[in-house]
């Protein structure tokens, strides 16, 4: 019987995510508020947000979920596609870099900022990537945007379908195309002289950005806003999207719990507890539901761990790095929701290929660079890496997992962290007096020293056979003392038939003993320009555009429920009674992230805007909650 429950929460779970690509399926209402919810409501945004600031156009359009409705309200409702889309088309400028920006500069200068017939247009959706879709018009001073106003909306028969024109909007198209003429004329006689193409690319990289500066059409966009709240605000507060908005922002507000997702599949178990598939149950969005037992904490003394791990995963959004999209605690139990990633880890990957062709080695090492990187850019340092530690997600994108040692950076930081044969000697060093040494984010360019030749040999210099036989020779009587031997004296041995020159360079340079030296120390900008990665194009990577070398099969890339067992209850963990003061700990635990939710939101008013009609769920769970409509 046990045997074909788990077969039956298999079945479910890849079936869950054979079918995310067809959109959301919810199975729980969302939540709306009463009239005395709202008010209470509202009174608490405008204490946080600001009297002057709380519910006005500027407020609601500096909400992505805002902002999506009242556009939302302008296609459906009035067929007004050509200035939403343009300042649609504005926001996804100002987050791609290089080439990708001159594109759309140009793209934008075409097909908007000169005279040409509406009909021109298409009246399609713009997609925009990550949902961040804050406005420059934010609490800009109404006397600027006056004066924008009365400089740059005239009558004309040249006018651009925005309805703009005059000497500024003139000196914008006239600035893309004397910086198309320099960009091009730049990118000919760079490529044409002598230097490398790193050399060549971090140049134009430098001239794309002052050539085409991310408020490039910042003005333009502040007129094109005021021109619309001035012609539909007053209708769109009195809209359906106007109070669905209101709702979406009041449920992002309230606690979050564990009857708000669907549970599906035991994934894996931890130290403290199991990481469950699951489903949010209004979005229909999946996720991973981390559960660790307050108890399991307290015997371990671990809540210090868990504190990290929750802080880290809070502060780093990253699309290289697992996000916190939810995280919540009741009285026996705290709980993350995380990106579910279902396409394995890289270790599972690495043991069926044997190594990584030079194409994915190159595409997940400069993933988990970055993810390192915005680690470090919070003052974090993750000191777990590991082929383990890095999950694929459904199309094969590599992000960081398992936060639990990453920990801030500060002088007396000491000891060895995670996975032997991956740290680096600082870890493991003493002062002439016996005491251990600190160490700082250089650590983590050690373990991704490791992680590379693994990607290129299949195995981790320090973890290898040679390694141990070299710290056994040393007089090293275990295995671990042996592996920590290596790690502090022995050179990398990297085989010349798998490693060629820039190979063998760069994961010399990161294994570096001395931190200071290491490549890396002074930020991953170092190992982006190092010749093993000229093949890379850093613009598609670092804006999460570039299509991943390899797609995992949509299957169970998890262990099988058996395998996974269960915790043992014993005495000591019946007899561990959670107090009053043990609860305290997690007072400051729950949060929502507000991208995450704004992403879900949006995801599933997109779903709910090519279906044609609001995406209900199949069948009410609960008696008690309302549809937002």
């Amino acid at each position: 019987m046990e045997e074909l429950h788990d077969a039956i929460e298999d079945a479910q779970y890849v079936s869950a995510i054979s079918n995310v690509s067809e959109g959301p399926r919810p199975v729980l209402h969302w939540d709306i508020p009463n009239e005395e919810q709202l008010i209470e409501w509202k009174e608490k945004v405008r204490l946080r947000d600001g009297e002057d600031f709380a519910f006005t156009p500027e407020w609601y359009l500096s909400s992505p979920i805002g902002f999506f409705l009242f556009s939302q309200f302008l296609k459906n409702i009035h067929n007004d596609y050509i200035r939403i889309n343009f300042i649609e088309y504005v926001i996804k400028y100002r987050k791609l870099i290089g080439k990708q920006r001159l594109r759309y500069a140009s793209k934008i200068s075409s097909s908007y900022l000169t005279p040409q017939s509406e009909s021109n247009l298409p009246k399609k959706e713009i997609k925009l990537e990550d949902h961040e879709m804050k406005i420059v018009a934010n609490r800009i001073p109404s006397e600027k945007i006056d004066k924008l106003c009365s400089e740059t909306i005239h009558a004309s028969n040249e006018e651009c379908c925005l309805g703009l024109c005059g000497s500024y909007l003139e000196q914008v198209i006239e600035n893309i195309k004397s910086s198309q003429i320099s960009a091009t004329n730049l990118d000919s006689s760079i490529h044409n002289g002598n230097e490398d193409k790193n050399t060549r690319e971090k140049r134009l990289s430098l001239l794309y950005v002052e050539m085409y500066p991310n408020d490039l059409f910042d003005n333009l966009e502040i007129v094109v806003i005021e021109c619309l709240k001035k012609q539909y605000w007053n209708e769109f507060l009195e809209s359906n999207e106007h109070e669905r908005s209101l709702n979406f922002l009041w449920y992002q507000d309230r606690l979050v719990v564990r009857e708000d997702f669907l549970e599906m599949r035991v994934l894996g178990r931890g130290g403290f507890g199991v990481v469950i598939a699951c489903k949010k149950g209004t979005s229909g969005k999946l996720y991973a539901m981390k559960v660790m037992s307050k108890k399991r904490i307290k015997l371990k003394k671990a809540e210090q761990l868990a504190l990290n791990e929750r802080n880290t995963l809070a502060a780093v959004n990253s699309p290289f790095v697992i996000n916190l999209k939810y995280s919540f605690h009741c009285k026996n139990d705290i709980y993350l929701i995380l990106d579910l990633m279902t396409g394995g880890d890289l270790s599972f990957h690495l043991s069926q290929t044997g190594v990584f062709p030079k194409k994915n080695a190159m595409y997940y090492a400069a993933r988990i660079m970055l993810g390192l990187q915005a680690m470090h850019d919070q003052d974090f340092v993750y000191r777990d890496l590991k082929p383990e530690n890095c999950l694929l997600d459904e199309n094969g994108r590599v992000r960081i997992t398992d936060l639990g040692l990453a920990t801030k950076i500060k002088p007396t930081l000491q000891g060895a962290a995670g996975t032997r044969g991956y740290w680096a000697p600082e870890m493991l060093r003493r002062d002439l007096n016996g005491k251990r040494i600190s160490y700082g984010h250089a650590v983590d360019w050690f373990s991704f020293g490791c992680l590379l030749a693994e990607f290129i040999s299949g195995k981790s210099p320090f973890r290898s056979e040679a390694a141990l036989n070299f710290g056994l020779r040393k007089g090293k009587v275990s295995k671990e003392k042996a592996i920590d031997n290596a790690t502090l004296e022995m050179d990398p041995i990297l085989d010349p038939n798998l490693f060629d020159e820039d190979a063998t360079d760069i994961c010399i340079r990161l294994l570096d003993k001395n931190p200071l030296t290491r490549l890396g120390a002074n930020g991953c900008k170092e190992i982006k320009s190092h010749p093993w990665f000229q093949e890379l194009d850093w613009d598609l990577v670092m804006t999460d555009r570039m299509n991943p070398p390899f797609k995992p099969l949509k299957d169970v890339n998890a262990a099988s429920q058996s395998e996974i067992g269960t915790f043992k209850e014993d005495k000591e963990y019946h007899d561990c009674i959670i107090e009053e003061r043990d609860h305290k700990i997690y007072n400051t635990w729950d949060w929502t992230n507000p991208v995450a939710y704004t992403a879900e939101v949006i995801e599933f008013l997109i779903c709910e805007r090519e279906m044609g009609r609001l995406l209900l769920p199949a069948q009410s769970h609960t008696s008690c909650c309302c549809v937002i409509s």
